[in-house]
């Protein structure tokens, strides 16, 4: 009985969604579509910021600066991945600058904030090439902060996504 009615409660969904579609622009149509993809091209960035810590960390671990070629590749993608990501974002949550959903909103411009620390982490990688000899602790210290922002942004996503703060509830 309960399937039944969860099957019924999906299709009476795809039909109210088929049209509320179908009384859309052409235009309305494409920045739904295109906030859709955010979800999709999220997670690239994600794992390319991780992955250039990763590198970063493991020539750190072995006494060698020649990984930080590897992670800067890493910082390019992921950069540019991140802005697409934001881009993307602000297609799916609507170009508002306040919201009434606080997460939504804080989710926002994170994503925001992590798409603009992207490009100067690329921009401070490929100086420090220039200057080997100079320290990296601008550098290392926004890598660690993009990584943390990253891990909050991640959760607010889900809980945004999944049904609230206690979506990974134990």
């Amino acid at each position: 009985m309960h399937s039944e009615m969860a099957t019924a409660h999906g299709e009476a969904m795809g039909q109210h969604m088929e049209a509320a579609e179908e009384n859309k622009t052409f235009a309305q149509r494409l920045l739904s579509w295109l906030g859709r993809l955010h979800s999709l091209v999220v997670h690239f960035p994600i794992a390319m910021f991780l992955g250039a810590l990763g590198v970063e960390l493991f020539g750190l671990w072995k006494g060698r600066r020649n990984y930080e070629r590897a992670a800067q590749v890493m910082l390019v993608v992921g950069a540019i991945g991140a802005v697409a990501a934001a881009f993307l974002g602000w297609f799916a949550g609507g170009f508002y600058l306040t919201d009434r959903n606080t997460v939504l909103m804080a989710h926002r411009w994170l994503g925001t904030a992590i798409a603009v620390a992207g490009l100067l982490l690329l921009y401070l990688s490929v100086t420090a090439r220039r200057a080997p000899d100079k320290p990296r602790r601008v550098y290392w210290a926004l890598l660690g902060a993009v990584t943390v922002a990253i891990a909050i942004q991640g959760w607010m996503g889900g809980t945004f996504m999944h049904g609230g703060v206690d979506h990974l509830a134990f």
